[in-house]
């Protein structure tokens, strides 16, 4: 039975289009997007989640705010989780759910930019976060080194954790600040790719990556956002 079913039968009084389908699981723990009509029925729904997701915790998630994109995250039932471990094909995170953002949606992203880095490559995560990027690359190819930078002091300290949980100090340097300011001047023609995975203003970060790379040329893997009918306008940008 699917989610919106399992609440439906058990709120009969609501409409089921305003109920949530899915909620994502990270660490043992929900985290649920609900509908503003839904304000007085979130603590039920959360028992109900905790019912069919057989969870530890369900947090409400409003959205996030600022450059460093922190959650606005509200704990709705059970144990008031803050420090989780979430593994995916090999590797894990560890990180602080209640202050720091980790993508689900992208686990076949970051499988892919494993799959695409060849041996010996030098890699620059300039936006690690936790190292969602980082990580994968680090234990399912065999990069030469990759300099992972972030801004965020409290992802910074969980980067350099999961580096030291999977085991991969000896490839990855972790490096604190903004990759704005770091890659053309510590960082200049070291690159044979260059990950830009943050969406928001990232093409202010564009001609640093461009520095970052070797003489003879790299990949530069540019994540953004664009409105729908505006994709022509916004490579045009980018170029």
């Amino acid at each position: 039975m699917r989610l919106k079913e399992f609440l439906a039968e058990r709120l009969p009084e609501v409409d089921p289009e305003l109920l949530p389908s899915h909620a994502k699981i990270i660490g043992g723990v929900a985290l649920l997007r609900l509908r503003p009509e839904l304000d007085k029925l979130e603590e039920e729904i959360g028992r109900l989640l905790l019912e069919f997701y057989r969870v530890k915790a369900v947090y409400r998630v409003y959205g996030v705010i600022g450059i460093e994109r922190r959650p606005i995250i509200k704990h709705l039932v059970g144990e008031e989780v803050r420090e989780i471990i979430h593994r995916e094909y090999g590797y894990c995170f560890k990180l602080d759910l209640t202050r720091l953002m980790l993508c689900l949606g992208n686990s076949f992203e970051r499988l892919r930019m494993a799959a695409l880095t060849r041996d010996g490559e030098v890699v620059l995560d300039m936006f690690a976060g936790v190292g969602q990027f980082t990580i994968p690359i680090a234990t399912l190819s065999n990069p030469g080194k990759i300099y992972s930078i972030e801004l965020n002091p409290e992802a910074y300290e969980y980067l350099l954790e999961n580096i030291r949980l999977n085991r991969v100090e000896d490839r990855v340097q972790a490096i604190l600040g903004d990759c704005v300011e770091i890659a053309p001047r510590k960082l200049r023609e070291i690159a044979d790719r260059v990950i830009m995975g943050y969406f928001h203003g990232t093409i202010r970060a564009l001609p640093a990556a461009l520095s970052a790379l070797k003489p003879v040329g790299g990949i530069i893997h540019f994540h953004e956002l664009a409105r729908r009918g505006s994709e022509e306008r916004f490579v045009k940008q980018v170029v």
